[in-house]
């Protein structure tokens, strides 16, 4: 029987809180996606504030995805931490005919549970086909489409490795993370980076996580995490927005980098948001500028001739 560790099983509750909030966000017509309840059933309505900052995120990972798989004759897109990500059914719902493998990775725990929500769901089975899982049960591929998912702790970089080895490394690839590195020491973190740019010669990475930890709203932040048994490791070594971009730079020759404050203005589209902000009123822009000023989304690219997709609308 496989073990979970209890940071493991936080970050599992974590995961389906997060799936929750998004839901929430769908219905109040946020954004469109008929998949996420596929994964977590029953939910309260969430505040104004939680809906518009998942509807900006969502708003920037779908844009920029759907960009580069439009984009490109032939891809792999690489969800790390994936958690309940639905976007690969969104792409393979909006782009039947494209060429491109999605693959998802997270730990065991997350893996096990979305395989069997996937088996459950007639929805999932309609559009992948048949799910073809493996002896241990941490590895699942899909009949109809070129989707695999499968568990490993993305501080194990050679277990990572040896998994990918499975998929065309030589064509583009775009790998993102939505707040997954936060959660992982930074040394951790430098290693995972360093394969990555190694493996993939054509590589676009695309993150969103958690900054800013010594004001007070920081403080607050880290501790509730921590409360909740999911310490915030990574945070202090990249406490800032050009802390981030010195690290990516390292690795990769373009790097863009704003906080979700400025991205909601300039990473979305001005009638999109304009529709949005018409769906609840809120009055409580200091706190959502706050809130907003420490979460961050970073795009980095390793060759300026692979430039086709950036943070900007």
């Amino acid at each position: 029987m496989q073990q979970h560790n209890p940071i493991q099983i936080h970050v599992e509750d974590t995961n389906a809180e997060a799936t929750m909030a998004k839901i929430s966000a769908i219905k109040q017509k946020y954004f469109k996606d008929e998949f996420s309840e596929e994964f977590v059933k029953g939910t309260s309505k969430k505040d104004v504030l939680i809906h518009r900052g998942y509807w900006c995120r969502f708003n920037i990972f779908h844009r920029i995805v759907s960009t580069y798989i439009s984009k490109q004759q032939k891809c792999n897109i690489i969800s790390l931490g994936s958690g309940y990500d639905t976007l690969p059914f969104i792409m393979w719902q909006t782009y039947p005919n494209n060429e491109f493998t999605y693959v998802e990775v997270d730990l065991p725990v997350v893996v096990d549970r979305k395989i069997k929500k996937l088996k459950e769901s007639n929805k999932l089975k309609t559009l992948l086909g048949e799910i073809i899982i493996s002896e241990n049960k941490l590895q699942a591929k899909s009949q109809n489409k070129n989707y695999l998912l499968f568990g490993e702790d993305l501080c194990n970089s050679e277990q990572l490795y040896q998994q990918l080895k499975s998929i065309d490394v030589t064509i583009p690839t775009l790998v993102y993370a939505e707040c997954v590195l936060t959660y992982i020491r930074s040394d951790a973190t430098n290693r995972l980076l360093d394969g990555l740019t190694q493996w993939f010669p054509q590589l676009t990475f695309l993150n969103y996580e958690m900054f800013n930890p010594s004001d007070q709203f920081g403080k607050m932040m880290v501790r509730n995490f921590e409360y909740r048994g999911c310490p915030l490791v990574g945070i202090e070594a990249f406490p800032s927005l050009q802390a981030h971009k010195d690290r990516l730079q390292k690795w990769f020759n373009h790097v863009e980098i704003y906080d979700m404050k400025t991205l909601y203005q300039i990473g979305t589209d001005p009638e999109e948001r304009k529709r949005i902000e018409k769906l609840e009123l809120m009055d409580e822009w200091e706190e959502w500028n706050i809130m907003q000023s420490h979460y961050l989304v970073s795009l980095a690219i390793k060759s300026q001739n692979e430039l086709i997709v950036n943070l900007k609308v």
